[in-house]
């Protein structure tokens, strides 16, 4: 049985078109399904936990971008229930990731019912909220600081929101003082940014950690080391192509615990998590989606 979650402000309708293109593929094939379609997270949040008790679900299907896809994976992380997206948000990283993004939907949908789901890892943060899942990237320090008003952006959308963000952020950011934690071995670092990355992309497509990977149970760990404003303002839209890794400033390390304590905060997959200090841990093939690159 199907479950099919919508953002109903996702895309500005968007969302609700594609998911009525679904329900119309679905019906041909005489699918079971049940559509959640709310515009309050805390709604959908209460509906997809309270479906998904019923363990009659095998696919949930999100339509929308990377905030419901976060959302989702909170239910279905380390459970027998296999995700995929179909994208109508602004940044749509996880879509990039598992080869949604630029699929029709009736190829998306073709996919699911003919082939079986993959493995992919997950990170799981621990923290005093308690636990959390996310599937792209975690990060603090200037970036999150980016991501943190470009939430608040309404206007104008995708890249060119978080071009003005980036701007508007650098004018008052100083670098922060870590103690950090990877697989053991301790660190105090001052840093520009800290970013622990399962993915590639977050932000719309920049690419922060073009090497890292979703399935090999290992984090990529970014730093930016302190440089200058003008500095860092060089190297941010370089991101966007992963043209950014050969400066000396930039150091990433591989581990699949970390711990991170400083005075700021941390955003995943474009959502609020909580002030540090917080532990990541990398859970391999948590996560039942599939790949269609």
């Amino acid at each position: 049985m199907w479950l099919i979650v919508v953002n109903a402000k996702s895309g500005k309708g968007k969302a609700g078109k594609l998911s009525n293109q679904l329900i119309t593929l679905m019906k041909k094939d005489h699918q079971i399904y049940k559509v959640i379609n709310t515009d309050s997270a805390a709604d959908t949040k209460y509906l997809v936990e309270q479906e998904l008790e019923t363990k009659k679900y095998q696919y949930l299907v999100a339509v929308g971008g990377d905030g419901l896809v976060n959302l989702c994976i909170q239910y279905v992380a380390c459970k027998p229930i296999a995700l995929t997206v179909i994208s109508a948000g602004t940044g749509n990283d996880f879509a990039r990731a598992v080869g949604t993004h630029q699929k029709s939907l009736p190829d998306i949908y073709h996919a699911i019912k003919s082939t079986n789901a993959d493995k992919i890892d997950l990170g799981k943060i621990s923290g005093s909220f308690g636990e959390r899942w996310y599937v792209q990237v975690l990060s603090t320090g200037f970036d999150a600081s980016v991501n943190s008003l470009a939430n608040r952006i309404k206007w104008p959308k995708g890249r060119l929101k978080y071009t003005l963000s980036t701007l508007l952020t650098l004018a008052r950011f100083k670098p922060i003082t870590y103690e950090i934690e990877l697989d053991g071995k301790q660190l105090t670092i001052p840093a520009m940014l800290l970013s622990v990355a399962n993915g590639q992309t977050y932000g719309g497509g920049m690419r922060i950690c073009p090497d890292a990977s979703n399935s090999d149970g290992y984090f990529d760990v970014f730093i930016v080391k302190p440089v200058s404003r003008m500095v860092l303002l060089t190297i941010f839209p370089k991101v966007f192509f992963g043209k950014h890794i050969p400066h000396p400033r930039i150091e990433i390390l591989k581990a699949k615990q970390v711990r991170l304590n400083a005075r700021t905060f941390a955003h995943a997959d474009g959502e609020y998590v909580s002030d540090l200090p917080i532990s990541i841990s990398n859970e391999p093939k948590a996560l039942s989606t599939w790949l269609m690159k």
